[in-house]
């Protein structure tokens, strides 16, 4: 199972509703033009979609693996627990999951910051 956001399901149900071709096949994502329409999605034609995508938007570094290391990234700048997005992105050992998160040095700045304004506080208010 994993967590999906409710605009990510909204786009994924409109695409099972109008854009993904008849099949018997039951996985969701398939083929959806040439020869292989109705087909399952290959990790080429997975490719193919992201160079179109990337020619049209601009964005020349765009990949499926850039988005596991945008999506680790995110997640730990926004506080998720490392063992949570370990768990999140299939890994079995922590360590694997900690080499997709690329900090800035503004983010891990703003974090230390925080950090030392609670022990600060705890050492006011611990130490009464």
């Amino acid at each position: 199972m994993v967590p999906v956001d409710g605009d990510a399901l909204r786009l994924v149900h409109r695409y099972i509703l109008y854009e993904r071709p008849e099949s018997a096949e039951s996985l969701i994502f398939l083929a959806a033009k040439g020869p292989h329409r109705g087909k399952l999605l290959t990790p080429a034609g997975l490719r193919r979609i992201f160079r179109y995508h990337r020619a049209q938007s601009g964005v020349a570094a765009g990949n499926p693996h850039r988005l596991r290391h945008t999506y680790a990234t995110n997640l730990a700048q926004a506080g998720v627990d490392a063992y949570v997005l370990r768990d999140l992105m299939g890994h079995a050992h922590i360590e694997s999951s900690l080499v997709y998160i690329h900090l800035t040095a503004q983010h891990l700045r703003e974090e230390y910051d925080r950090a030392l304004q609670r022990v600060k506080a705890g050492e006011r208010h611990g130490g009464e």
